[in-house]
């Protein structure tokens, strides 16, 4: 995420755009075939999602060196879920969570057939997971998910911005 002047917000991932990511690779390969290098779609693909997945923890320096930052995978292995954010600093001030939006059962399902071998039955899972989810996330009569949410569901108020419990931004891509 960038200013209008060019410096960066916040250097780390929002997890939806590397699931778009790999399953727009995934999609060229299945297209186009897999040529040499960068244009190795499936390649590129499947290393994303290895990493998406299997990173083990990194620390380093984030928001040109003015935050040291430890990150961990995008999915938390435990809940078969996508994580709102790999930041643990985040994660001491707001708890582990999610973002329902970011849940892409669909995905999951071609990266179970698609992707690597080793987790493909994790990806299955977690489609499962994630459809389950969105009838634990969203609110009975409205059927509105949170913009964020613990892993069981229930809405959650971020550190800096309470309105994250309620239907808004992000949550509009659940509707």
């Amino acid at each position: 995420q960038m200013r209008p002047d060019g410096t960066a917000i916040d250097e780390n991932p929002a997890p939806d755009a590397e699931e778009y990511f790999a399953t727009a690779l995934l999609f060229a390969s299945h297209r186009w075939g897999n040529g040499k290098g960068i244009y190795d779609y499936r390649k590129e693909a499947l290393s994303l999602l290895d990493v998406m997945k299997n990173r083990k923890s990194i620390t380093g320096t984030v928001n040109a060196g003015k935050r040291k930052a430890t990150l961990v995978s995008l999915f938390n292995t435990e809940h078969k879920m996508v994580r709102f954010t790999p930041d643990t600093d985040n994660f001491s001030k707001n708890g582990d969570h999610t973002d329902p939006s970011y849940h892409l059962p669909a995905f999951y399902e071609l990266w179970a057939v698609w992707g690597p071998e080793a987790d493909r039955a994790f990806w299955a899972e977690a489609a499962k997971v994630s459809r389950d989810y969105f009838v634990k996330t969203t609110h009975p009569k409205t059927g509105l998910a949170p913009d964020y949410a613990n892993f069981d569901g229930t809405p959650k108020a971020a550190s800096w911005d309470a309105g994250t419990a309620n239907f808004r931004y992000d949550a509009f891509r659940t509707a």
